[in-house]
């Protein structure tokens, strides 16, 4: 089995969950310059200039000004200090000053640093808040709602746009859901699947008293796939699935029953929202496991990305050891929301069918066949 490490800790340091809560301040400002796995060879892009605006209702957008045409970053937030990060690859840091404040909304200050061809922006934050990335030539914009405010201006929106035809079908938001189905697992998990145009379609899902929401934003709906799917008689958690307009988003209500976990994942232009049933005694011991995770919480949100840069990452924000197989491939999209870093690491090895063997400081990635 060939192996690679991803980061290797400085001379006179030890690696290991316990020091998580000691090195994320400084891995989000500094932590590039541990990465030990230079990246590809690439034509090198530039971040020229970071410039701000006051919008109403409390909200503030940062636009971050590249010298050719810009990437899309890989973002991810950081819940305590509440932050935000942008990476930027085969990118260099050419501004002046590497911090500068903002005062203006919930941005407090925004830094940035280089290392290893690869740029890093960090917006700080008064507590964390809905935000959105989106790229213009060359430029990045950023725009920070005011959390109290965001969900009034959504609500506001989908009112205005209505469920007439142009928002259910079409392609004038770039992304539409292609198919919608339902499938019975041999365990008895209901599994809904959903096809998409693009892997790149923004997911959100979250649980809301009783049901599970799933928003694909910026996505249209065909007025075929408008409609409410009776899946009592699959014998799964799930009793319906409905799916409708929501304004310029696409919305399904998933209305689960009884006791059950939920798991969301995407490969490629398929995302699956998965509800296994769980006995009483599964329950508390899902509990008790979920109990167990200590690590700092912390928020993801990747589209598309490698799975070897997600354990880069998490390598690099907690200064473990991570070897990862060279076997180990392909991509994944991820959204996590507020939850331990390494319960983010089981999911993200639960997703792609891989496992972890930890001896001492050091932690073995690879596929679950090549672990056993």
């Amino acid at each position: 089995m060939n192996t690679r490490a991803l980061l290797a800790p400085p001379p006179g340091k030890t690696a290991g969950r316990a020091r998580w809560p000691l090195r994320v301040g400084r891995a989000l400002a500094l932590g590039l310059l541990a990465l030990a796995a230079p990246l590809a060879e690439a034509e090198t892009n530039a971040l020229k200039d970071i410039e701000f605006a006051a919008l109403p209702g409390d909200r503030v957008r940062i636009t971050l000004v590249l010298e050719s045409e810009a990437p899309e970053p890989l973002s991810f937030t950081i819940d305590n200090p509440a932050r935000i990060a942008l990476d930027f690859p085969a990118t260099r840091n050419a501004l002046e000053k590497k911090s500068r404040t903002i005062g203006v909304g919930v941005a407090q200050s925004i830094s940035t640093a280089e290392a290893n061809n690869r740029t890093r922006v960090v917006v700080n934050l008064v507590q964390l808040a809905p935000y959105e990335t989106r790229v213009e030539g060359n430029k990045v914009h950023v725009l920070l709602e005011h959390p109290t405010g965001a969900e009034g201006r959504a609500r506001a929106a989908a009112a205005e746009a209505g469920p007439g035809p142009a928002a259910r079908g079409g392609d004038r938001n770039g992304h539409r859901v292609v198919g919608v189905d339902f499938r019975r697992t041999e365990e008895g998990a209901g599994q809904v699947i959903v096809e998409l145009s693009d892997p790149t379609a923004p997911v959100d899902v979250r649980q809301e008293g009783e049901r599970l929401l799933v928003d694909f934003k910026n996505t249209s709906l065909p007025q075929k796939l408008e409609r409410r799917l009776d899946v009592v008689d699959f014998a799964t958690p799930v009793n319906t699935v409905e799916t409708f307009a929501h304004g310029s988003d696409t919305r399904m209500v998933v209305h689960p029953t009884g006791e059950y976990e939920h798991l969301a994942y995407q490969s490629e232009r398929v995302f699956t929202l998965e509800v296994k049933p769980l006995t009483k005694e599964e329950k508390e011991a899902r509990e008790k496991e979920e109990f167990e995770y200590t690590g700092e919480r912390l928020s993801l949100n990747f589209q598309d990305i490698e799975v070897r840069s997600v354990l880069q990452l998490l390598a690099d924000f907690t200064g473990l050891n991570i070897v990862v197989s060279d076997s180990v491939q392909g991509s994944l999209t991820l959204r996590l929301k507020n939850v331990p870093w390494d319960q983010a690491l089981d999911i993200i090895l639960k997703t792609k069918g891989l496992d972890m063997r930890q001896t001492g400081n050091v932690i073995l990635v690879a596929p679950t066949e090549e672990i056993a």
